[in-house]
């Protein structure tokens, strides 16, 4: 063959690799334009968006550890989905008080991750408080939207340390806190200030499974005004929820587990 054919065979195989290499850059760099998968609002098919939202991960094994009921005898059992979603990236949280061992103090903690999936998760947050409850105060460091983290608490009980089940939650993600912050927009609830407003404002926390804002809301409602009808049986309402869903499955992970 000619030094004109194998010259010409030359360029074009040249002119191919630059071309794979200008490609292979396009491809990578949309790759890291594409923007991280979150995690959606739930949606069941009909009716209002359920609180317990466990996935796939290992919610069996924590149910049934947690227990089915958050009776009162069960001390540090979280007033809370094992998977929740907070609006307000400084969460409101509660747990079943220590009566039976009149408990002095409660350890909080809270992780950067799932701590019940890894125990070596990284601690955020920690602080000893007097009550059964705590609002995630300013000057702790900042949830980052879209994150999962964890948070358990601990206590002593006949002179052993206990530890409570851990529980997760996503701090909303910006897309899906814009889409709640339209629908509080919507209904002239970005401010509410008076108790029949923000009791409407828990109600839409509640319609798009927002635990924690709704759980917040009710407790001020019910604490600030205990004949505030309204706020009770809207909270005690969350909670029997809550039981409820819980006892069924842990009713379905029984059966499943009989078959």
């Amino acid at each position: 063959m000619s030094k004109v054919f194998f010259a010409s065979l030359r360029s074009a195989l040249a002119t191919l690799t630059l071309s794979a290499v200008i490609v292979t850059g396009l491809v990578a760099a949309q790759a890291q334009q594409q923007p991280t998968p979150r995690r959606p609002l739930p949606k069941p098919p009909a009716g209002a968006r359920g609180f317990e939202q466990y996935g796939t991960r290992d919610a069996s094994s924590r149910l049934i550890s947690a227990g089915a009921t958050r009776d009162i005898d069960k001390p540090r059992i979280p007033s809370a989905p094992l998977l929740g979603l907070a609006y307000d990236a400084r969460p409101y949280f509660m747990w079943s008080p220590d009566v039976k061992n009149n408990a002095p103090s409660y350890h909080f903690a809270l992780y950067d991750g799932d701590v019940a999936v890894n125990s070596a998760a990284k601690v955020i947050y920690e602080t000893d408080v007097t009550k059964a409850e705590l609002a995630y105060p300013a000057t702790a460091p900042a949830l980052a939207p879209g994150k999962l983290y964890s948070w358990r608490v601990m206590s002593m009980e006949d002179g052993t340390k206990m530890t409570g089940t851990a529980v997760s939650f996503f701090v909303l993600s910006p897309a899906d806190a814009a889409e709640v912050k339209r629908a509080l927009t919507n209904a002239k609830l970005t401010n509410a200030k008076t108790p029949a407003e923000q009791m409407k404002q828990a109600e839409i926390f509640a319609e798009y499974g927002v635990w924690y804002d709704a759980l917040r809301i009710a407790n001020d409602l019910a604490v600030a005004n205990p004949s505030d009808e309204a706020a009770t049986n809207f909270y005690d309402k969350m909670m029997d929820q809550l039981k409820a869903s819980q006892e069924a499955r842990l009713k379905a992970l029984q059966e499943a587990k009989n078959k």
